[in-house]
């Protein structure tokens, strides 16, 4: 970089500065005692310059022998940041359910004191990510404007540039070690968490991610379902029943759609920890929106849906062995024409398979074979725009309410407050730890002020 040059030359000059000095016929003594300092600082930035490098892998080598790794870092509080910002939407949509029901008053200002405190935590990692991105790749321009204020004559900016410094080494070696920090303060190593979240996203078998549809939760004695998914992501918070052997469907168009998670226990998928990210992969459905569902079987090797809107949709395919396309409608949808390659393949009626009942909504599915390799498929629809096409309201207050009503509320709650008060105590305090390092190391690389030269 330029600036480790011209640093280089600033401490080159430093040192003339401080010969000229001592040469000069003028008994100045304030003038004559920078000559010593001004040798002893030229050398003193020459001997940083050329070790710093050695100095940036000493700590890097510190952080992964106690357990470091700035990509597992930065993947968890991404994580983290992602996990609270959905809690925050999951938990607004139950408090807003919740308000229309008098009798569960108490529970919607204990919800509401939960999101204050998980808005809190969230601005809290949010702050300590900026932090985190802004010195991993921000790390060697800050040392290097360090050393360049450091190499000023006369030591100008010697305090700002011996902080730059000290502030990139100490963040860049101790923040990705908060981890463990919090590790210690959340729980020991044998405890397990009795109320597990699970979250992450979702995809078909294209790893495509699926934003809108219904998930629904089987577990042995019932089912809860439709409960809306809101984008690509999806949360289940701990319920009583999530101990025993649990099936997630993806619950579209009159269809159950198996997922990865199927007859397992939470508690052994989460292993113990509060929270664990699964994603769902949802097998044989292309893609869902507004009462229309796509889906493939066997499922093709590439499926790219480009348009998808409620009058026509373009989908590319491809595939070395022949499948059935199934479109899936409510009644408020009719198929205009249906073409593979822009040919009509004819009557769709001659394509009809089965109907069926969706909750408060009846449909009907299509079926056509798409023969090996790449095909461009085209599908024009009609809408009845006073029909609906999305399940009742009812059935989704229904579901939220049962899920709510099977929580282990208190427990969920308890273990929700306690984590994020300790992120937000946490992240506070060790920030300011890591500021309170950085000014005492910035105070030792800047301590050449004592040193004394004698010639």
């Amino acid at each position: 970089m330029y600036i480790f040059l011209i640093t280089y030359y600033l401490a080159i000059l430093t040192f003339y500065l401080g010969v000229l000095i001592y040469s000069l016929p003028i008994p100045l003594s304030n003038l004559k005692r920078w000559a010593p300092r001004l040798i002893a600082d030229a050398f003193y930035i020459m001997a940083l310059l050329f070790s710093i490098s050695s100095i940036a892998r000493f700590s890097e080598a510190i952080q992964s022998l106690l357990g470091g790794s700035w990509e597992f870092f930065l993947s968890y509080m991404k994580a983290s940041i992602f996990f609270r910002t959905q809690l925050l939407v999951f938990l607004g949509t139950i408090n807003g359910i919740i308000t229309q029901f008098k009798f569960l008053l108490g529970l919607t200002r204990l919800i509401s004191m939960i999101i204050r405190v998980i808005s809190a935590s969230l601005y809290a990692f949010t702050i300590m990510y900026a932090i985190a991105t802004f010195v991993r790749y921000s790390f060697w321009s800050l040392i290097a404007l360090g050393l360049a204020l450091m190499a000023i004559p006369f030591r100008i900016a010697r305090n700002a540039g011996a902080f730059l410094i000290a502030f990139a080494l100490v963040f860049n070696t101790a923040l990705p070690l908060y981890i463990q920090f919090t590790k210690t303060l959340i729980l020991s190593e044998d405890k397990e968490f009795d109320t597990p979240i699970i979250f992450g996203n979702i995809i078909n078998m294209a790893n495509k991610p699926l934003y809108t549809g219904y998930i629904g939760l089987e577990y042995p004695g019932g089912y809860i379902g439709p409960i809306p998914v809101y984008s690509s992501t999806y949360i289940v918070p701990a319920v009583k029943y999530l101990q025993e052997n649990l099936t997630v469907y993806y619950d579209v168009c009159g269809h159950i759609f198996y997922t990865n998670i199927t007859s397992v226990s939470v508690m052994n998928l989460c292993k113990g920890v509060a929270l664990c990210k699964v994603n769902m992969m949802v097998y044989g459905l292309v893609e869902y929106r507004e009462g229309i569902a796509l889906h493939a079987k066997p499922f093709p090797k590439l499926v790219n849906v480009t348009i998808f809107t409620s009058n026509y949709i373009e989908i590319y395919t491809e595939s070395d062995i022949e499948y059935e396309l199934y479109v899936s409608i409510v009644d408020s949808y009719k198929i205009k024409s249906f073409r593979v390659d822009s040919e009509d393949i004819g009557d769709v009626n001659n394509f009809y398979k089965y109907r069926w009942y969706w909750y408060n909504l009846n449909g009907k599915t299509y079926a056509t074979p798409v023969p090996p390799g790449k095909h461009r498929i085209e599908i024009e629809l009609t809408k009845d725009s006073n029909s609906l096409v999305e399940p009742d309201e009812s059935y989704i207050y229904e579901a939220q309410i049962k899920l709510v009503s099977q929580a282990n509320a208190p427990g969920l709650f308890d273990e929700v407050t306690r984590i994020m008060y300790i992120d937000i105590i946490g992240a506070t305090f060790y920030v300011s730890l890591l500021l309170s390092i950085s000014f005492a190391l910035a105070r030792l690389l800047g301590g050449a002020t004592r040193l004394r030269v004698t010639l």
